[in-house]
């Protein structure tokens, strides 16, 4: 009995270790534009880049203009820890909103805000040949998966061989 106690309680402590890491949530690191910034030039994209990789399932980037029309055009994309939003016609001069959901590593949303300016009246931005597809999964979350089901699997384990041991 005091062995498979000794069991779980090292099965628990490797698991709680392991996934410490990846418990924390994502930050936004980085933005581009940067938050702040003033722009004579509109840019084609908005691209947040975050301290660890990033869901593309349920991400959401809006770019508002002043006027509160949303200028994000086409579908995000989401590559490790970086996500790009095109962005489409800005013909608006003055101050554009970023606000944007991501779903961190841990399955917790983020949401994040930030601001630049662009000068003069913008014409069509157009889309860069090349751009990044969507990326498909989240190595950290079947880590995370793949290990409770390990976990699941040695207290299984445990059961069955104190149940087969004869009563002293």
């Amino acid at each position: 009995m005091r062995r498979l106690i000794a069991i779980l309680v090292a099965s628990l402590v490797a698991l709680v270790v392991s996934t410490g890491v990846a418990a924390a949530h994502a930050k936004l690191e980085s933005m581009t534009p940067t938050d702040g910034s003033s722009m004579a030039a509109p840019p084609t994209k908005v691209v947040l880049t975050f301290s660890e990789p990033v869901g593309a399932a349920g991400t959401q980037v809006q770019v508002k203009s002043p006027g509160g029309t949303n200028v994000a055009t086409g579908d995000v994309q989401v590559v490790d820890n970086t996500v790009t939003q095109p962005v489409g016609a800005m013909i608006e001069a003055g101050k554009y909103t970023v606000e944007a959901r991501v779903v961190s590593a841990d399955g917790h949303p983020i949401t994040v805000a930030g601001s630049f300016t662009v000068t003069h009246a913008g014409h069509p931005a157009t889309q860069p040949a090349g751009a990044p597809t969507q990326a498909e999964g989240n190595s950290s979350v079947v880590t995370i998966v793949a290990m409770c089901l390990v976990m699941l699997v040695v207290v299984a384990l445990a059961v069955v061989i104190v149940r087969r041991r004869p009563a002293a």
